[in-house]
C-alpha cells in the first residue's frame, strides 16, 4: 500500500488511489437493454474529516417511485444537456447535496453496476478536501449520511448476504449496518468495490 493521504496514520486512503480506479473517460460497453445512470462517491477529507475521511451517502425519500428509502450515492439519469456521464453525476450532486463542481477532484471510476430496475450505474469517485459540507438540497433526499471509512472497513458492520444470478452473471450481495435501513443493493456493491481498492 502506498503512503496515506492526510494526517491519519495507517489504513486509510492510499496516495495512489486514483491509479487503483478505472479511468474517468475509459470506454464503456453498450449497456442495452439497460440504460446508463451515473453517481458519485465523495470522499470527505476537509477539516471535520481530516483525521478520519468519510464517504458521503444519501437516504432517498420514501416518496420516490424508484428505490424509495434506500441509501445511495448522489446521482441519477442523464439529462439531454449533460455532456457525459461525469457531467450527470456532478449535476446531480449539486442538485441533491449542494456540491459545487470546483470543490471536488474526480479520481476515477468504479466498475459499472447493473440493476434490476433497468439501469447500468456508472460510479465516479471524487475527493473533497475543503471545508465544504453537504446539505439536503432536494426533496428527493431524506437525510445525509457520512460514515467514516474506518467505520465502513470495520468487519463487524459488514455482511455477505449471499449471491444472485442475473443475466448470466453471478453477483455477491453485500450489506453494511451503518443505518436503519442498512446499506445494501447496488450502492453496497459499489462501496465494497471502493473498499477493496483502498485495501489494495
Amino acid at each position: 500500500m502506498g503512503a496515506v493521504i492526510g494526517r491519519s496514520a495507517g489504513l486509510l486512503l492510499p496516495a495512489d488511489l486514483g491509479r487503483r480506479l478505472d479511468g474517468v473517460h475509459d470506454e464503456l460497453d453498450d449497456p442495452k437493454p439497460l440504460r446508463f445512470a451515473a453517481v458519485i462517491g465523495l470522499l470527505l477529507e476537509g477539516p471535520r474529516h481530516a483525521d478520519d475521511p468519510a464517504l458521503l451517502l444519501i437516504e432517498r425519500s420514501s416518496l420516490l417511485r424508484q428505490h424509495p428509502g434506500q441509501i445511495a450515492f448522489p446521482g441519477g439519469k442523464p439529462d439531454p444537456e449533460d455532456r457525459d456521464l461525469l457531467d450527470t453525476a456532478l449535476r446531480e450532486a449539486w442538485e441533491e447535496v449542494g456540491l459545487p463542481r470546483d470543490e471536488v477532484r474526480v479520481l476515477g471510476r468504479l466498475a459499472p453496476v447493473p440493476t434490476p430496475s433497468g439501469y447500468m450505474i456508472v460510479p465516479f469517485i471524487g475527493r473533497v478536501v475543503t471545508d465544504w459540507e453537504p446539505r439536503r438540497a432536494s426533496p428527493e433526499v431524506e437525510r445525509i449520511l457520512t460514515p467514516s471509512l474506518r467505520t465502513l472497513l470495520d468487519p463487524t458492520i459488514y455482511r455477505h448476504t449471499g449471491d444472485v444470478q442475473w443475466r448470466g452473471a453471478s453477483y455477491a450481495l453485500h450489506e453494511y449496518a451503518i443505518a436503519d435501513p442498512p446499506l445494501w443493493g447496488a450502492t453496497a456493491r459499489m462501496v465494497w468495490d471502493l473498499l477493496e481498492r483502498i485495501r489494495g
